[in-house]
């Protein structure tokens, strides 16, 4: 055999074995590492993942952390080691003392937990919408833990003040009718409740102490309310006289005398002109407002619609119920301990006030 043919057939043999060793490592063992190198690529990424979304996790769990030391280090509730149900009783009694026409409470149970206890009070009645609001408002945010729950209100149109004997009629207003639950808590772990020297937050911290509208007020009413007051009407009244700042009426035979800013029915004295011998009467007539001026020469009366179109009533045409300005203090709070306002004594039923 030839150096040329022996040289060839190496050759080829050595082709033969490098072809088939490339085809292996290609087909065989680089797939298997690329598939290797792609799961780790993708284990790193997922790894990535992760860390970013823990950080932005222990960055959100520090901000909450912060947020709830700060109210933890700022809270003002006291939860007395003892309390009485009768000193809550009393003091529910002293926060619907105006503006309720009807209160009606009871004990329903008395709830004992590991870190903390509450008497659970069933509570009814009438109101006008503004006395309950600044109730709720009182009960949520004094130093008390107090808690309300399932409220439930709803219009009531009624007659209060009537007395048959003394001839009054009463008058027609509006009211809230309610239904609450209320839970008063106590614990004897003085850890949860906030140490007497705690400092109350500022009247900015907490949420408004008034409603911005009453929800049952109506914007017009469909009737009027009768003149119970016996008022002067000046639409039907005839104006007798206008004397200095004084505008002079005949009511049923009967002289009156009116000033600017008097009341009359529907409405007040909005300006009384002796020069022009005229009387101006701003009207609110259920919610719908105009201005009116009698001239007393010539009998006759000028009509003028007063206010923007739109049906809305400002907060002045509304009437708004009585609210307590000096509330008494929580039953087991340091106010209330000082003045002593409490001494667990028996409560009796509290007389219903309607102003």
């Amino acid at each position: 055999m030839s150096n040329e043919v022996l040289n060839t057939l190496i050759l080829s043999v050595f082709l033969a074995a490098a072809g088939g060793g490339g085809y292996y490592v290609t087909q065989r063992v680089q797939p298997v590492e690329l598939e290797s190198i792609q799961n780790d690529i993708e284990a790193l990424e997922n790894a990535a993942a992760e860390v970013e979304t823990l950080l932005a996790e222990e960055a959100s769990a520090s901000e909450s952390a912060a947020q709830t030391l700060a109210r933890w280090n700022t809270r003002y509730k006291i939860l007395p080691s003892d309390l009485s149900s009768a000193d809550v009783v009393s003091y529910l009694n002293a926060l619907s003392a105006r503006g309720f026409n009807r209160f009606d409470l009871s004990l329903t149970g008395v709830t004992n937990g590991p870190t903390a206890s509450y008497f659970t009070y069933q509570i009814t009645g009438e109101a006008y919408f503004e006395s309950l609001f600044a109730f709720i408002w009182h009960v949520e945010n004094s130093r008390g833990m107090y808690r309300v729950r399932d409220l439930q209100v709803k219009k009531m149109v009624t007659t209060v003040g009537a007395d048959s004997e003394a001839g009054s009629p009463g008058r027609q207003v509006i009211l809230a009718e309610f239904a609450m639950a209320v839970d008063a808590f106590f614990s004897t772990n003085r850890d949860i409740s906030a140490p007497d020297s705690a400092v109350v937050p500022p009247p900015e911290a907490f949420p408004a102490r008034r409603a911005a509208v009453n929800p049952f007020f109506p914007f017009i009413l469909d009737q009027l309310p009768p003149n119970t007051d016996d008022l002067v009407e000046p639409e039907t009244d005839p104006l007798v006289s206008v004397i200095g700042g004084i505008a002079v009426f005949q009511r049923d035979g009967e002289l009156r005398e009116l000033r600017a800013g008097d009341r009359v029915y529907l409405g007040r004295i909005a300006n009384v002109d002796p020069t022009r011998a005229r009387v101006t009467v701003d009207f609110n007539r259920g919610g719908i407002r105009e201005r009116v001026e009698l001239d007393l020469e010539t009998g006759e009366r000028y009509r003028q619609a007063l206010g923007r179109q739109s049906l809305s009533p400002s907060r002045g045409s509304v009437p708004a119920g009585p609210t307590l300005e000096a509330p008494p203090p929580a039953p087991g709070t340091p106010e209330a301990i000082e003045a002593g306002t409490y001494q667990s004594a028996e409560i009796t039923p509290r007389t219903p006030q309607d102003d």
